[in-house]
C-alpha cells in the first residue's frame, strides 16, 4: 500500500477518482485479509492468532479512509463511526460475570454477558458500515478535492460589446 501510494499523483495534482477508491479498496482487502488469517492460522491451542487479529482490526480503523487521505482529506465520517464503535465493543467486552470455567468447572472465569455480546455485536455492524461508507465516498473525496483546489473561484475577464468594451465578473462552481 506505501508502494501505490507513493506512486499516486503530487499533492498538487488533481486527484483520480479511481486512485482514491483503489487505495480505499485495497487498503480494506489487506485489513480483512489479517483478520480472517487471524481466524483460519492459528496455534493448536488458540482459537485464534491474537497478534494478527488486533494488527487486522486496528488497520482497519485506518485502511478504508486511504483514499481520503490520498484525496488531502484527513478526518472522514467513517473513521469516527470506527472509531465509536471501537469504544463500544470495548465497553461491551468489560461487561463481565464469572461463570464456571470450561477446563475446569470448580474454578471460576470471567464470561462477557448477553448484553455486552450484544453491544459488540451492534459495534461490528457499525464498523463495517464506517468501512462501507468511507470505500463508497472514496471516490467523491477526490472529486471535492478537485473542485476545491482547480474549481470554483471568481475572476474578472474583459469583454467587448457592440457599444464598447468592459469587465465581467466570471464563476465557476
Amino acid at each position: 500500500m506505501v508502494a501505490v501510494f507513493g506512486l499516486a499523483s503530487p499533492a498538487h495534482a488533481e486527484k483520480s477518482e479511481t486512485v482514491s477508491f483503489g487505495l480505499a479498496a485495497g487498503g480494506t482487502a489487506v485489513s480483512s485479509t489479517l483478520a480472517v488469517t487471524a481466524i483460519l492460522v492459528h496455534g493448536e491451542e488458540d482459537e485464534y492468532n491474537k497478534p494478527l487479529l488486533i494488527a487486522g482490526l486496528a488497520s482497519a480503523v485506518i485502511t478504508p479512509s486511504l483514499g481520503h487521505l490520498y484525496s488531502e482529506q484527513w478526518l472522514t465520517v467513517g473513521m469516527g463511526i470506527r472509531g465509536a464503535a471501537g469504544a463500544l465493543a470495548l465497553w461491551g467486552l468489560s461487561m463481565t460475570d464469572d461463570a464456571p470455567c470450561i477446563s475446569d468447572p470448580n474454578q471460576n472465569c470471567p464470561t462477557t454477558t448477553g448484553g455486552g455480546l450484544t453491544l459488540v455485536s451492534l459495534a461490528a455492524i457499525a464498523f463495517i458500515g464506517g468501512v462501507a461508507y468511507d470505500v463508497r465516498d472514496s471516490r467523491e473525496a477526490a472529486t471535492r478535492h478537485n473542485k476545491k483546489k482547480h474549481g470554483g473561484g471568481m475572476a474578472l475577464a474583459p469583454t467587448t460589446m457592440p457599444h464598447g468594451a468592459g469587465l465581467s465578473l466570471v464563476g465557476g462552481f
